[in-house]
């Protein structure tokens, strides 16, 4: 017997006994008609309505799929395990009960910090803190200022054999004491020289000519400077053991201004030799 397929029109031939039932001319017809019209199929259906835990939508659910707890989907059961994550399972958990220190107030905690917690919250860990920082955290003692003696209060890491209040009394206190001027120095090497031999003055005036009156270092001139340029000795004077002659030759002599060049360079040689 001929007979038309329900989905695609298509002729089919079907058996006298099938000829009621045989309404596709395949499965992949018979799906297709069945998600057009859904409805038509729901009287077949054995699923189960059921109400979402986490936000209360209706959902569809086969028997053996429905539980104590139905969600709608993963982010409705995540959503509610972390609101409720806190109670579930606490009748398994072993706890004790403590007092804070803070408040006096008692609260529980799992057997495994009983020995280690102290505080019902971080409110109360804060006050413990801040009172015990008072006390504890604040050692401090009342010294001297070493220049002028008043009263200071410090650490006493921080403590030295001279305590000053500030820069001013320590710079005073060193140009009062000699305390790190001459021998107790640790560049110290002798004192200035004051006499570089009998022909200082005319190799100095040679020198400042032959650098045409300028800062060998910066370039700055006479004129710029407004006075006359220093006279360096490149390898210190003291190093010749008295013989001016050769401390005092052209090339070991160059000109620069007082500062900070001159300065620079004979910092430069003290950093050498220490």
């Amino acid at each position: 017997m001929l007979k038309e397929c329900l989905n695609c029109g298509v002729i089919i031939k079907v058996k006298p006994s099938h000829f009621d039932r045989k309404k596709y001319c395949s499965r992949k017809c018979k799906g297709e008609y069945q998600s057009k019209n859904p409805i038509a199929f729901q009287h077949l259906s054995k699923k189960i309505s059921v109400q979402c835990l986490s936000c209360s939508v209706e959902v569809i659910r086969k028997a053996s799929a429905i539980s104590e707890k139905n969600f709608c989907s993963r982010e409705c059961r995540q959503v509610y395990l972390r609101e409720n994550g806190k109670l579930i399972n606490q009748h398994l958990v072993k706890k004790v009960t403590k007092t804070c220190l803070t408040c006096n107030e008692e609260f529980n905690v799992i057997i495994s910090r009983q020995n280690t917690a102290k505080y019902c919250s971080k409110s109360c860990v804060g006050k413990a803190n801040g009172a015990r920082g008072k006390v504890q955290y604040r050692k401090r003692i009342m010294i001297n200022c070493t220049n002028c003696s008043s009263k200071l209060e410090r650490k006493p890491s921080i403590i030295k054999n001279w305590n000053f209040c500030d820069s001013h009394c320590m710079a005073e206190y060193y140009a009062k004491s000699g305390a790190f001027s001459g021998e107790n120095n640790k560049a110290w090497q002798g004192g200035d020289i004051d006499y570089y031999g009998p022909n200082w003055r005319s190799q100095r005036k040679k020198t400042r000519i032959r650098d045409n009156y300028t800062c060998q270092d910066c370039g700055l001139t006479e004129k710029e400077y407004g006075h006359e340029l220093s006279v360096h000795h490149i390898i210190p004077f003291r190093q010749f053991n008295s013989d001016w002659e050769c401390a005092n030759k052209l090339s070991n002599l160059v000109s620069l201004c007082e500062h900070p060049c001159h300065r620079n360079r004979h910092r430069n040689m003290v950093d050498d030799i220490v």
